[in-house]
């Protein structure tokens, strides 16, 4: 009977879920930032059958071939956007919900853990038009598999041996999954199976784990080999992706500022594209080595521990948010972790403490540090944003498991007998920290997350539509929510050439640009409002007209 409640119940999640994904869409619907704008042009590539532009080894593949069946029968590209992140959060709470199921949680630490992912989910599915939603609910089902296969290890050819041989072959499909939605699913894959796999040759015998990894590998390649092949042959080279290179060269030493050269040069994008954005890996990065030099060795380290320490913030935000250091960051990057008290990361302190007093195989829910401690390790050598916590999306249940664990063993041990009588309400406090924050960021998805830019984007975009205006556009517009100037070339389907920050007339005009967006006020707007080659074109709206303006070429 606790069995069929707690199944209505996860049922009645899902359904809930449904319903606020649903919602948020409706009222996200204009919702855009740069990388989905790449990923809408990747997919509209492959509805129109133009594969010479859709392949890329920056972008996984996965996201843009599930926006390309909506987008061929005419569905809007932003309206596919939010049915494919709504899809994306569906996954992700599957994969929240096998992880918690292969750790097995408690009734009520599963039923809670499950509602605020759901929250989690509906905030995530809006913000941001991209696969780390998706591949987070992904690798949650590749770990689970894999504990499975390793948990039903047996005697070769018994019946047991057969289950954990098919949950080791499912494990390898979720992970090559995994990989086509993001790269960093195969070094993760890596890692985690290698750990698990490591545990499970110590308690069931390597020659046990050898086949199952055996199975996993292949059952990875036969999903993800056909991907990487084609990769290798459009670069020339063994290629799994050129996300990791690219990442690298922007955290490259020298005091020069490092950025995307697609969003800061003026360009002309490849053939058909509307931004080189689409395919970066064809512009020039400054590619480092950190063995190249002493200086560039301890730049490395310096960018692992400031990258460390991004870390730590987004797993405590509360802790590190009242530092003197922080005050001076914007409240939505100082509060964007997981839980308001930095419980996740108590708890995965916790279970390296409980790892040295005890075996780590001993409680199981130890073992959930070690996928997060994977995930973060693998981003500590690149560049990474403060805002970027999407990253540890997938990380989501396992923290929580982690939290919900220690917590069970420091009142269920001898050693803090004083903490038993509190098991109650500190199991309160545990998922009032998690769940205040995924409530906040609910409601702002409820009632509609500002976007500036988009919103400009496309009242610009309706006003060049209705006077005819066109041509190639350059200058990004910055505003609250991205770039402007590239929001209003995807709208408008023309190419996109890039900003500088230092170019004047003379520059935009050498680069083709017929239209450039620019901030009311700098000193590049002002400059070309003077010069006699360009005209200012008349903002309609008022809000337009305070904060940003269009100039074009004189006919």
């Amino acid at each position: 009977m606790a069995t069929r409640q707690s199944q209505k119940q996860v049922g009645w999640v899902f359904a809930a879920q449904a319903v606020l994904l649903l919602v948020a869409a409706m009222r996200n619907l204009e919702q855009m930032n740069p990388d989905a704008i790449a990923y809408l042009r990747i997919a509209g590539y492959y509805a129109e059958g133009k594969l010479d532009l859709a392949v890329t080894g920056y972008w996984g593949p996965l996201l843009s071939w599930l926006l390309a069946p909506l987008l061929k029968p005419g569905i809007a590209p932003l309206v596919a956007a939010r049915l494919v992140m709504s899809f994306s959060a569906v996954i992700f709470l599957a994969g929240v919900l096998a992880v918690f199921r292969s750790f097995r949680l408690p009734a009520r630490a599963l039923l809670w853990g499950l509602i605020i992912a759901a929250l989690n989910s509906v905030f995530w599915s809006v913000r941001n038009t991209v696969p780390d939603l998706l591949v987070a609910g992904l690798i949650g089902l590749a770990v689970s598999a894999t504990m499975s296969a390793c948990r039903l290890a047996g005697p070769v050819k018994s019946e047991r041996d057969r289950r954990s041989m098919r949950a080791a072959g499912i494990a390898g499909i979720w992970w090559g999954v995994a990989y086509l939605a993001k790269a960093v699913a195969l070094p993760l894959a890596l890692l985690v199976v290698g750990g698990l796999v490591w545990a499970c040759g110590r308690r069931r015998g390597w020659p046990v784990a050898a086949r199952h990894a055996a199975v996993m590998g292949t059952t990875l390649l036969l999903v993800a080999g056909p991907w990487l092949a084609v990769l290798s042959w459009h670069y020339g080279k063994p290629t799994f992706s050129t996300t990791g290179p690219i990442a690298h060269a922007l955290a490259g030493p020298g005091e020069e500022a490092r950025y995307h050269p697609a969003m800061v040069t003026l360009h002309r994008p490849d053939a058909g594209r509307v931004t080189q954005w689409e395919e970066p890996s064809r512009m020039a990065y400054r590619m480092w080595s950190p063995l190249a030099s002493g200086e560039n060795f301890v730049h490395q380290l310096r960018v692992a521990g400031d990258n460390a320490g991004t870390l730590v913030r987004w797993l405590s935000p509360v802790l590190t948010g009242l530092l003197p250091g922080e005050t001076t960051a914007s409240p939505q990057y100082r509060f964007v972790g997981f839980d308001l008290c930095g419980l996740a990361l108590l708890g995965g302190i916790g279970a390296v403490a409980a790892c040295v007093w005890h075996r780590c195989g001993a409680r199981k829910w130890r073992w959930a540090l070690w996928p997060v401690v994977c995930l973060g390790g693998l981003y500590l050598p690149f560049w990474v944003q403060r805002e970027d916590s999407r990253y540890l999306y997938p990380a989501f249940p396992f923290l929580w498991v982690m939290a919900v664990g220690a917590w069970g063993w420091l009142t269920g041990g001898a050693k803090f007998k004083r903490l038993r009588q509190h098991r109650g309400a500190g199991f309160r406090i545990l998922t009032f920290s998690f769940a205040a924050p995924a409530m906040i960021w609910w409601l702002v998805a409820w009632y509609g997350i500002p976007n500036p830019a988009s919103r400009a984007a496309h009242e610009l975009a309706a006003q060049l539509k209705s006077t005819g205006v066109h041509g190639p556009l350059a200058g990004s517009g910055l505003l609250p929510g991205g770039r402007t100037g590239l929001y209003l070339a995807f709208l408008l389907g023309e190419p996109w050439l890039g900003d500088t920050q230092s170019g004047g007339p003379a520059e935009f005009l050498a680069s083709g640009a017929k239209l450039v967006v620019l901030r009311r006020g700098s000193a590049q707007a002002e400059a070309l409002a003077r010069d006699p080659r360009w005209r200012v074109l008349p903002a309609e709206n008022l809000t337009l007209a305070v904060q940003l303006f269009v100039v074009r070429v004189k006919p």
